[in-house]
């Protein structure tokens, strides 16, 4: 996991399931040129969303995201990912569904 104080991220909680909607906090502590982008991560690497942000220093931006769907078929740590220009930060969540328990994993 990747930290950069240029870019804080933070979430309201660490698990997630299900349906659980995830609130993502972006603060930008620099100025940048250029919108950065925030992706999700399986924990395969397989990118499960992408948006890009606006990078107005001193201010917070807020995404949210809906756990679930047909790409979060792995219960595991998600990884989020921002980056911007040279600049990464990552934070994680792990996610469970029971109807993933069984399935086999790519």
């Amino acid at each position: 996991m990747k930290t950069d104080s240029r870019i804080i991220i933070s979430i309201d909680k660490q698990f997630y399931s299900e349906n659980d909607e995830i609130r993502i906090h972006v603060w930008f502590n620099h100025e940048f040129y250029t919108y950065a982008t925030l992706t999700i991560l399986s924990p395969t690497g397989i990118t499960i969303d992408s948006a890009g942000l606006k990078t107005d220093t001193k201010t917070t931006e807020t995404f949210a995201f809906t756990c679930g769907g047909p790409l979060m078929f792995e219960n595991g740590y998600y990884t989020i990912r921002v980056q911007c220009e040279n600049v990464i930060s990552e934070n994680m969540f792990e996610y469970y569904n029971s109807k993933n328990r069984f399935k086999s994993k790519l």
